[in-house]
């Protein structure tokens, strides 16, 4: 009951977000109507949902939902950087680490709940996941994101993470594909954060104008950790 109450809320915080008449002032910069308390709310509401669930102890899969909660807690964090709500020298280098982190995270929740399943890990959805997300990754990198303008260390830095992104979204194939079932949900999640990450590189980075392109960030990668955390529950 907890967690349909949860999953309701998040929907609705995000419907009067993008619908109703408050938005970030002009200053930030944020380019979408979604302001930055109802963004907060949402990522604070998805740690507590990771934790409901990793906190069930009927669960076969906790090893999943643990690992899964240290995920969405250091992506919290990534989340409070780019906000600047932490401030850093540099925002989008300090939020692709700490977001890093909870890639790592969410793999170990991969991998463990595959060994946990006697499930082959380096099976057939691991590799497709890692040629077609490292295509996508390299193709996308040098076509849309890439900014001679911008710093070795920007550049660099965007690539390495988008196919750290991209590594992370192939265990979620293969964690799909070993199992089967609500990890399939998994495995979308993997692929809408992969989206999402490309919206930021091309806006962020490459500096292109997307109309509301912070609400279609948000968008996707709502959805992405939705889909990760629910796996979880719906297991």
């Amino acid at each position: 009951m907890i967690l349909a109450i949860l999953f309701l809320f998040q929907l609705l915080l995000f419907a009067l977000g993008i619908f109703g008449p408050w938005r970030d002032a002009p200053a930030l910069k944020t380019n979408g109507r979604l302001p930055r308390v109802i963004r907060m709310l949402l990522s604070l509401s998805l740690v507590v949902a990771a934790l409901a669930i990793a906190l069930n102890p009927f669960r076969m899969d906790a090893v999943y939902t643990r690992w899964v909660f240290l995920g969405m807690t250091a992506s919290f964090i990534g989340d409070l950087i780019m906000a600047r709500l932490i401030p850093l020298p540099n925002r989008l280098i300090g939020g692709m680490i700490a977001f890093a982190i909870a890639h790592a995270l969410y793999i170990t929740a991969y991998v463990r709940t595959l060994g946990a399943l006697d499930a082959v890990v380096l099976n057939s959805g691991l590799w497709l996941g890692i040629g077609f997300y490292g295509v996508v990754s390299i193709v996308g990198w040098l076509a849309l994101i890439r900014n001679p303008e911008k710093g070795a260390a920007t550049n660099i830095g965007a690539l390495v993470y988008g196919l750290w992104v991209g590594a992370m979204a192939s265990f979620a194939l293969a964690l799909a594909v070993g199992i089967g079932g609500a990890f399939w949900v998994t495995a979308l999640g993997g692929l809408l954060f992969v989206a999402s990450d490309f919206i930021i590189g091309v806006t962020d980075i490459r500096g292109v104008q997307i109309k509301n392109a912070n609400d279609w960030i948000w968008l996707t990668y709502v959805a992405a950790q939705m889909g990760i955390i629910y796996a979880g529950w719906l297991a």
